[in-house]
């Protein structure tokens, strides 16, 4: 198959492919529920694949409700089946990246728009415009999150809507600016659907979402990006910071 000349073309990561590939196994009763799950080495050996790869994979799998890791660090197989609701569970960046999974993104609108309380988060002036980025991201062709990311100026006037190719967002900051990141602040709340929840989610008017705004910083500690997403989740609340330093290599 010929390969698209586009540089910034996406094709479908490996941890996908390896997830896609043990989820069938499993569905097809390779091993069975209460059994040991094959290590992260044994994997690794098995499907000549770097530890980090098989490690996006198993995140896969437990966040869809197949296997899960025992305090003796045993993983062992508790469905043969995806579990419909996720586990939510964020202890690196890695996770973010995992958790969206192989989410599509739909760009709705870049552009500037005024939000005083993300401009002061971002450093800025409460009057200052921000550059907002508003998607959809779909899974299995249908919704789950809306997202809504903010940029400074000195940022957002340097990107493009089409540079937003990617799903993971703090990518493109990477690849088109050179900005890496170094910590993210994170903080879970609940809130009831809006009038644009429920056109852009499918959910019910008032029906409970759950909100999350990660707070993006850069090696010099300076504020990037502020992002929310809107999903279904339970009335809960909780903060959490995480930094690069805690990703294992």
């Amino acid at each position: 198959m010929a390969r698209s000349s586009d540089p910034k073309a996406q094709t479908k990561p490996l941890y996908l492919t390896i997830y896609e590939t043990l989820a069938h196994r499993l569905t097809e009763g390779e091993w069975g529920i209460g059994t040991s799950f094959p290590s992260e080495s044994e994997l690794s050996g098995s499907l000549s694949a770097s530890r980090i790869t098989i490690r996006h994979a198993l995140r896969l799998l437990e966040n869809d409700g197949f296997i899960r890791k025992e305090r003796t660090k045993r993983t062992v197989v508790v469905a043969m089946e995806r579990q419909i609701n996720r586990r939510w569970s964020i202890k690196s960046i890695d996770d973010i990246i995992t958790l969206v999974g192989d989410a599509k993104l739909n760009v709705l609108s870049w552009g500037p728009e005024a939000s005083p309380e993300d401009a002061q988060l971002l450093g800025e002036s409460s009057k200052t415009p921000l550059w907002c980025l508003r998607s959809v991201l779909t899974l299995h062709n249908k919704p789950f999150t809306r997202s809504i990311i903010y940029f400074p100026p000195a940022i957002g006037s340097r990107l493009k809507k089409r540079d937003f190719n990617d799903v993971i967002v703090f990518r493109v900051l990477k690849r088109e600016l050179g900005i890496s990141l170094h910590e993210v602040g994170i903080t879970v709340w609940a809130e009831n659907a809006c009038e644009e929840d429920t056109e852009q989610l499918g959910c019910e008017p008032g029906q409970s979402l759950l909100v999350t705004q990660y707070r993006y910083h850069d090696q010099q500690k300076r504020p990037v990006e502020v992002a929310y997403s809107r999903r279904y989740g339970p009335d809960a609340r909780f903060a959490t910071l995480i930094s690069a330093d805690q990703q294992r290599a």
